[in-house]
């Protein structure tokens, strides 16, 4: 496809129309071909069954959560089933670790666990971690049965040696910030610092999400633009107190050069997120652009940015950091070249700039928070299901603590550390992170902080985006058409699916809806997680254990029945019940395979059925049932294949019969 758009295009390249669909043509080919690039580069085996598995690998991240509770993604070098070597083995797993575990990068350990394929989308159009998990070439996650025992004299990847240095590095970092900075105060400034998130408790987050400024713990343009800032004017001050110097070379060069090195040092502390690479490379752009005395801020600078990741990482074209961050920049850009000389005061006396100039730096910074907040809102509501209703009043108040308190302190910190003067910078840094927890929790519990937003369909969120685009490209009149897009947009969110009976991938949840209109579950603690992602994408605030109180459910030990629009759900919990229910159910779910003939119900969703296809959402109307799976919006892609018949791999297990490839 990439060569024939390329023929066309050199064909075309005379007439001007030809010229302008044929690039077109071409730029899409080329995106088609770096995706499939991509995905050949990082394919590797998944796990296609759970089971306990013997694990040998070198760790390559390791995050604490709690005291007893640890992440760790290992790079497999021996993966043992039964005490027999897995020859199509993961390239690398992400396990759950309990229990008192100190690792580091680097480290080869082995120890037993858990494992299985990456979890599945609980519900049709939910989440795919599975595909998230396949771009970083991990094929299998779970939880450790034994404590990790570390090999010594394990020889690393030579890949490994400079990325396992920094992520100690990281590591060691982190654990200097929360030695100096106990509780989540120490926890929300390592995550600014070498964003290490993992140990956020759920209220802080709660707290952050409900008050508009979660995106301050995920490195990204704000904290790479104060790094480079802080960094910029400091050496050009002080470069310009010395006339030698001043009057011989150019001062913005040189503080360009210096910030450059210091905004690559921190994005290399950061993790490299998809937000921080981006603003990375709009900064570094920004500094090329002083450097040859060329505008620095420009959608052309976006618009390069977005290209130079896309090529390299077309996957994160659907990761939500890579959306918001770039919607936020470029309506920033595009509503300053609009409107940015309405914010621009030049004061004639002193009189007047005390006067005046507060008012326009307030106005300025009302108007940047609500041009990134409408920006980024429509990719929350769509991922999240949450709108933030004071976001513009909590970064008002909780953003200048971070601003002029926390990064500056945290620069100085990170410059004092090697020298164990840490401690007084790190005191200031977690001043201005309590004052900005103080200003989350105060604006979160503020009433109707949050507003739940029922899912809606994407063709939604891709004509706002389109008209968003539409407003941000064209500087003509016409752009404002582009609110005619988003208005249709938005009209179309009202437009909800909202099936009668959700189905977990187990067998082990069925929630129904009742007279109404809200889910209800069976009394249960499994499946906590699919049931709170349900819940979300119906827009209902309640928790799992709300709706999972047994309302409009009768059970007892061996299953629980339900009506829902004259039909009798039943979930079986234990074989003595498939008798009875494929008597009288219409509807029958059961986390064990059906080995025999069950004529009454329209419908049997058994362990086999959800194997292969993934998750059930069922609507009910008059006579007719419509069922949606969640395989049918996954497709038979790499990190979702078809499955194979659960018979053929509990065969291959026993050894019945030869492997299937």
């Amino acid at each position: 496809m990439l060569l024939l758009a390329l023929s066309l295009r050199i064909l075309a390249r005379t007439q001007l129309f030809a010229f302008l669909l044929t690039t077109i043509i071409l730029c899409a080919s080329a995106g088609f071909f770096a995706a499939k690039v991509r995905t050949a580069i990082v394919a590797a085996p998944v796990l296609e069954r759970h089971g306990a598995y013997s694990i040998e690998g070198v760790v390559e991240q390791f995050d604490r959560q709690t005291e007893k509770r640890a992440r760790a993604i290992i790079r497999l070098s021996s993966l043992k089933y039964d005490d027999a070597e897995m020859r199509a083995r993961p390239f690398r797993v992400r396990v759950s670790l309990r229990g008192d575990v100190d690792l580091r990068p680097g480290e080869a350990i082995r120890f037993r666990a858990i494992l299985g394929p990456p979890p599945e989308p609980v519900m049709p159009g939910g989440y795919d971690f599975a595909r998230a998990s396949y771009y970083q070439a991990i094929g299998g996650s779970g939880y450790s049965l034994t404590k990790p025992e570390k090999i010594e004299g394990r020889a690393l990847p030579w890949d490994m040696v400079p990325r396992t240095w920094l992520a100690d590095l990281r590591g060691r970092i982190g654990e200097r910030i929360k030695a100096a900075l106990p509780g989540q105060t120490g926890e929300i400034a390592a995550a600014l610092t070498v964003g290490q998130t993992a140990g956020l408790d759920e209220k802080s987050m709660d707290d952050l999400r409900a008050s508009g400024l979660a995106h301050i713990i995920s490195i990204s343009g704000m904290h790479m633009s104060l790094v480079a800032g802080g960094m910029f004017w400091f050496v050009r001050w002080v470069l310009a107190l010395f006339p030698s110097i001043a009057l011989r070379y150019s001062t913005r060069g040189l503080a360009a050069m210096a910030a450059l090195f210091v905004v690559t040092v921190y994005l290399a502390l950061s993790g490299a997120a998809v937000g921080a690479v981006r603003a990375y490379l709009m900064i570094a752009v920004v500094f090329l652009a002083i450097l040859l005395n060329r505008p620095a801020l420009s959608l052309r600078n976006v618009a390069l940015a977005g290209l130079v990741i896309l090529v390299v990482l077309p996957d994160s074209l659907i990761d939500i950091s890579f959306q918001m961050s770039f919607a936020a920049t470029a309506a920033l850009i595009a509503g300053y070249e609009r409107f940015g000389r309405y914010l621009h005061f030049e004061a004639r006396n002193i009189r007047e700039r005390l006067a005046w100039q507060p008012v326009y730096l307030l106005g300025g910074v009302l108007v940047t928070t609500a041009t990134a907040g409408l920006a980024v809102e429509p990719f929350s509501a769509y991922h999240f299901h949450t709108l933030t209703t004071y976001a513009a009043l909590g970064n008002l108040v909780g953003g200048p603590p971070v601003d002029f308190i926390a990064m500056p302190a945290m620069i100085v910190a990170l410059i004092a550390m090697p020298f164990g003067l840490e401690d007084a910078p790190l005191a200031a840094m977690g001043v201005g992170v309590d004052a900005m927890m103080a200003v989350a929790h105060w604006v979160g519990g503020l009433p109707g902080s949050t507003v739940p937003v029922a899912a809606f369909p994407f063709a939604a969120l891709l004509l706002i985006v389109s008209g968003g685009l539409w407003l941000v490209i064209w500087r003509r009149s016409w752009r404002v058409l582009g609110l005619g897009l988003i208005g249709v947009g938005v009209a179309m969110t009202s437009i909800h699916a909202r099936p009668d009976i959700l189905v977990d991938r187990d067998a082990k949840l069925v929630a129904v809806r009742d007279r109404e209109g809200r889910l209800q579950a069976p009394k249960t603690r499994r499946a906590s997680y699919a049931l709170q992602q349900w819940l979300r994408a119906d827009g209902d605030t309640r928790k799992p254990k709300e709706a999972a109180t047994g309302a409009g459910w009768q059970c007892d030990r061996t299953s629980c029945v339900s009506m829902v629009k004259g039909r009798l759900v039943s979930l079986i919990a234990r074989p003595d019940a498939i008798e009875e229910d494929c008597r009288r159910a219409a509807i029958l779910v059961m986390p064990m395979d059906l080995a025999r003939p069950c004529p009454a119900p329209k419908l049997v969703l058994d362990r086999g059925a959800l194997w292969e296809r993934g998750a059930a959402a069922i609507s009910l109307g008059d006579g007719a049932m419509a069922v949606t799976r969640a395989s049918e919006g996954r497709g038979d892609r790499p990190w979702s294949p078809t499955r194979r018949k659960r018979e053929k791999i509990r065969a291959e297990v026993e050894g019945d019969e030869p492997a299937e490839h």
